[in-house]
């Protein structure tokens, strides 16, 4: 008897280690020296070259994703709306085949290079990158943990499916849309 329970211990102790990627993995965040710049409010005197709606748990506009420049900088605001706050956003702007994803193509968001944790009430946060470090067109992934009048929800920007099984999804930008 012993040993029939042995063996079914090391049977189950090997199908548990042979499973997916746990979740937890995909959202790691990342230490706050891996941000090059952020603020909580975006400058005035700057107009968007483009904004996508933020979409929370699939079907709730949230808010938006709005992609500026200034001077060299390219600027990614995440601004809130209604009664939706930001609690923690991952961000992702960079060339689109190397997108942060694991071999079934969903997003590992622990992997994407900017991150923040967010004060409580946040309506509105800024990621700046300088747009030296960047090819002309990228792929821009903005992901969030929001709450709102439905409770707790995840939220992406809306565009293409970023790939795998999740509703995951980014948006395609060039530099020269702003004339800059």
């Amino acid at each position: 008897m012993k040993s029939k329970l042995l063996i079914l211990l090391v049977a189950l102790t090997f199908i548990i280690s042979c499973s997916k990627e746990s979740d937890q993995e995909n959202f790691q965040k990342n230490d706050s020296e891996d941000v090059l710049a952020s603020r909580e409010e975006p400058p005035l005197e700057n107009t968007f070259c483009t904004q996508v709606d933020l979409i929370a748990g699939q079907n709730y506009d949230s808010g938006n994703i709005e992609v500026a420049i200034d001077g060299e900088n390219l600027l990614i605001t995440y601004t809130m709306e209604g009664n939706w706050v930001l609690n923690v956003s991952h961000l992702y702007v960079g060339d689109c085949a190397e997108r942060p994803a694991n071999r079934p193509g969903n997003p590992i968001i622990g992997h994407f290079p900017f991150a923040s944790t967010h004060p409580q009430g946040t309506t509105s946060y800024t990621y700046s990158i300088p747009i030296a470090t960047l090819p002309n067109c990228v792929c821009i992934a903005a992901h969030a943990e929001v709450n709102g009048p439905t409770g707790s929800e995840t939220a992406w920007a809306d565009g293409l499916p970023y790939g795998g099984n999740s509703w995951a999804m980014y948006f395609e930008f060039c530099l020269d849309q702003c004339g800059s």
